[in-house]
């Protein structure tokens, strides 16, 4: 097959020039910069508030006031009251939200074009003059120390920050970003004030809007709204970092049940032109499945349960990682292995792997041009970061630019020992404290041996086809972008599992490309990112299939390989064996989770014996009984092409489209699936101690999930469910603002419904310190009874309906999306075209409607709680937890919102 040409790259970069070009840059009087990206298929919108400080200009003292000012300024400003910056965005059906990184602060909002100036005149008064309350930072301050506690219980975020603070010794860099349970402590109002006046003004910040907009109406509002903003030029915190002269290692043990690895090279900062070579290089190593570190770590020696590559590009010189998990036998090794494979890419790389990693470049700058909030984000991290908004074109001529070279010259310029550092997370029952130091002294020691001894908008068309077979086919064209999205959906998933086979599907979904027709599993990875692709298997409680994305330019080898490996999947053995393994790991790591833990013990109590009860990753003896033979038989009794539904999407020719789906699959024979009997589950008559279940993880916060049984997919009430939902979830819902604003219970609170065949569940989920528990609980249940005795307000619905249609219009964006919601509501019988009059069901949603819907799904005598808390010192509550302990690993034994019908 011949290797892509130079050509292969000349679609992004026009894309990427002519979204530059038609970019509308303005620099007001008082140092204002604003930049306009007009035009978009959708009547979307996106602000966002670029802010040129972050943590990295904090003093130590200081440390995390970024965060808390990042915070403070949703708290009220002279215009608006506390959350009313919330609720003027989702009026207009729209999101708001905000990150604080090392060099930017951003405030981001993406909601319909109509209340863009609504959003401009809350977010203007935010940025310009917010007020500190005294009480309301005192709330606030425990919400952060909420945050900072989750953050500690991920092991992923403490590598990632343990390798960082190893790095650099004198860099500001070394921070954790949102500062430490102590520093946020001693911050007082005088600090943000002070902090807030030094860098939030006009020549600090830049405003990025992008979507169906009018520039000039844009500019006008910008120059009316931001006129009074404060000139003057923030004095930065000018840190050296000293030069590293030997490799650094750091080692901690913990309550995890893999070990966490991170090594780490200090690389330039983002405009330096080796930073392309670079990406290239990390593009290679870690970001696909037939990358080097997976394909040679995990796949091949099975070292690690995973493996990344990657490079943080900042404003000052950053670092490229390599991170993996590994089993705490293989951890020592995996830490060589990292390095090895990759210092080995300077002298072993070919032209095919060099186009590869082009083509993934490509696909990337392509799929953020789809969305404006993506458009948004692009240029103004190239604006702020790298200081110019032209420099993604300037960037992506330097990643086509690249030759092999360059990426040896990189490798060898970076991978040094001297530029070297290891961070390492252990389980704490394999790592004593005398442990981790020797890990941490053999980690240099191998670091060290392996380095030295390293040399317009248009229209949309769709049509409906029934093959003679029963496959039915959905394509919907829209060229707008140069997409195609496909998605194969069968009805089944869990739900047709039996308890003796649960997890097929999973295990199923992880194989089915791992190999079909005449490739092999690193030939199907190669092909795909040839394509510049995704593929996939997709499985759900009520649903199997395969999702695919391809450039419009290779939608038809797309197909073919899609279709090989629905048609003729190997299910190799070695392969089984392995995902096998890997899902059993998986099985012991959600234990690792206690957000997962706790629905897993709500789902649990729930559901009782019906199928929504089990794990999707099956149980050991399940999984570990699953042969080649039960697999394929399981796939062609659950899931025969003949009932199919495939929907594509994008930028096709219709007929097209018929015609190569009819030629791959119209020769197949109708086939009868076979499912199993399915109870409904028994939601009646549940004890006391039935309803209420416990689970203890020692772990800084306690978890809690308060639920109902839900609605099924086809409820006539589950638009006002949806509605309802809203009500109490969300950032200007009842339950953030009583239990995370008023009372400072809660980092996180939110509300689901997740619909099913079979009654899904509406649920409150919050993790909290573990003293606030009661308190928390007490709290829920109290704002649940409200909305069953005293209904819901007006104004309440308007906000929620309004949140709902206009959050469904931003996730629709994406042709997945498209696809999505085709595929499934024509398998779940809905109407294939049915999801387009979301809006207008939603719309039609009344107060009254809500109540009945609250006196339906939230009775109090169905109501199971699930807590995950730290280890109880009552004997007694021990024995009142439903979940048995984690099972140990055993080395050698045999991926919107809940109403997205993707989840389900």
């Amino acid at each position: 097959m011949p290797r892509p040409s130079h050509r292969a790259y000349t679609l992004a970069a026009a894309l990427l020039v002519a979204c530059v070009q038609d970019v509308h840059t303005h620099r007001f009087d008082n140092g204002l910069t604003l930049h306009i990206a007009p035009g978009h298929p959708a009547p979307v919108v996106a602000v966002q508030a670029w802010v040129g400080v972050g943590s990295a200009d904090e003093t130590p003292p200081q440390a995390g006031v970024a965060h808390v000012v990042e915070h403070m300024l949703f708290k009220g400003s002279t215009d608006y009251g506390l959350g009313e910056l919330t609720r003027a965005i989702e009026t207009g059906g729209g999101e708001i939200n905000a990150w604080t990184a090392f060099d930017h602060t951003v405030y981001h909002a993406v909601l319909g074009r109509d209340h863009f100036d609504g959003a401009l005149d809350a977010i203007g008064d935010a940025l310009m003059a917010p007020r500190v309350d005294p009480e309301e930072l005192a709330r606030e301050r425990e919400v952060i120390l909420e945050e900072i506690r989750q953050g500690s219980d991920d092991p992923a975020r403490s590598v990632a920050q343990s390798l960082f603070a190893t790095a650099f010794v004198a860099h500001p860099y070394r921070r954790p970003v949102i500062g430490t349970a102590e520093s946020v402590r001693r911050l007082g109002e005088r600090d943000l004030v002070e902090f807030f006046r030094s860098y939030y003004v006009a020549d600090n910040l830049t405003l990025v809007v992008a979507g169906d907009v009018d520039p000039v109406a844009v500019r006008r509002s910008v120059e009316r709204r931001f006129r009074a903003i404060p000139a003057g030029r923030p004095r930065r915190c000018v840190a050296i970092e000293p030069a590293q002269t030997a490799p650094r290692a750091s080692c901690t043990s913990r309550d995890v049940s893999e070990a966490y690895l991170a090594v780490g090279f200090h690389v330039p900062a983002a405009r330096h032109p080796d930073l392309a070579a670079l990406d290239v290089a990390a593009i290679l190593l870690g970001q696909s499945e037939s990358a080097r570190l997976p394909r040679l770590l995990r796949d091949r020696d099975q070292l690690a349960t995973s493996a990344y590559a990657n490079v943080h590009a900042l404003r000052d010189p950053g670092l490229l990682v390599l991170s993996a998990t590994a089993r705490a036998a293989d951890a020592a090794a995996a830490v060589g292995a990292l390095v090895d494979h990759s210092v080995g890419l300077a002298d072993d790389l070919s032209s095919d792997e060099l186009d590869k990693a082009r083509i993934a470049a490509e696909t990337s700058f392509v799929r953020q041009l789809e969305t404006a909030q993506g458009r948004a984000r692009s240029l103004g991290w190239y604006a702020t970061v790298a200081g110019d908004p032209q420099f993604g074109h300037v960037y992506l001529d330097r990643i086509r630019a690249v030759r092999r070279h360059d990426v040896s010259n990189v490798m060898r310029r970076y991978l040094r020992p001297d530029n070297a550092s290891v961070a390492a997370i252990l389980p704490k029952r394999r790592a004593t404290p005398s442990a981790t130091k020797v890990f941490a002294r053999n980690a240099e020691k191998r670091v060290r041996t392996a380095l030295t001894h390293a040399p317009a908008v248009t229209a949309t068309v769709e049509k409906r086809v029934v093959l003679p077979n029963g496959l039915t086919l959905l394509v919907r064209r829209d060229p707008s972008v140069p997409v195609v999205a496909m998605r194969a959906v069968w009805r089944g998933g869990h739900r047709v599992e039996e308890a003796n086979s649960a997890g097929a599907s999973t295990l199923l979904s992880r194989l089915i490309t791992r190999g079909c027709g005449r490739l092999d599993a690193t030939q199907v990875a190669d092909r795909v990112d040839r394509l510049g692709g995704a593929l996939g298997g997709v499985t759900g409680r009520n649903s199997f299939g395969m999702a695919s994305e391809w450039l419009s330019r290779t939608w038809k080898p797309g197909l073919e390989l899609l279709a090989d490996c629905l048609l003729d999947p190997m299910l190799p053995q070695g392969e089984l064996v392995r995902e096998r393994r890997l899902l059993l790991d998986d099985q012991v790591a959600q234990g690792d989770s206690p957000s997962q833990v706790a629905f897993r013990t709500f789902s649990e109590a729930l559901y009782g014996s019906h199928p929504y009860a089990r794990d999707p990753l099956g149980t050991p003896a399940s999984v570990g009984d699953l042969t080649r033979g039960k697999l394929v038989q399981f796939y062609r009794e659950r899931y025969p092409i003949s009932a199919m539904t495939l929907a594509i999407v994008g930028d096709v020719e219709i007929d097209e489209v018929i015609a190569a789906v009819k030629a791959r699959f119209g020769r197949v024979a109708k086939a009868k699936v076979t499912l199993p009997a399915v109870a409904l589950p028994n939601l009646e008559g549940k004890t006391a101690s039935e309803r209420e279940v416990y689970r203890y993880l020692q772990r800084a916060q306690a978890h809690l999930v308060v639920g109902f049984p839900g609605a099924t997919v086809d409820a006539p009430d589950r638009f006002a469910l949806e509605v309802l939902v809203a009500i109490l979830g969300g950032q200007s819902g009842r339950l953030f603002a009583e239990l995370r604003e008023k009372q400072a219970l809660a980092y996180r609170v939110s509300a689901h419904s997740v619909e099913g065949v079979d009654p899904g569940f509406v649920a409150v989920y919050l993790s909290c310190a573990p003293e606030k528990l009661p308190a928390a609980i007490a709290a829920v249940r109290s704002e649940l009874e409200r909305v069953r005795t005293s209904g819901v307000t007006p104004a309440e619905v308007e906000r929620a309906r309004s949140y709902l249609i206009g959050s469904h219009q931003i996730s629709m964006q994406r042709r997945a999306a498209v696809a999505n919601a085709m595929a499934y509501h024509e398998a779940y019988g809905l109407g294939w075209q049915t999801w387009a009059g979301y809006d207008d069901a939603i719309r039609a949603v009344r107060p009254e409607d809500i109540a009945a819907a609250a006196a339906t799904y939230l009775r109090a005598d169905r109501q199971v709680t699930a807590t995950v808390s730290p280890p109880s010192l009552s004997p007694a509550a021990k024995k009142r937890s439903q979940l048995p302990a984690a099972p140990a690993k055993k080395k050698d034994a045999p991926r919107r919102t809940p109403r997205s019908r993707s989840n389900t």
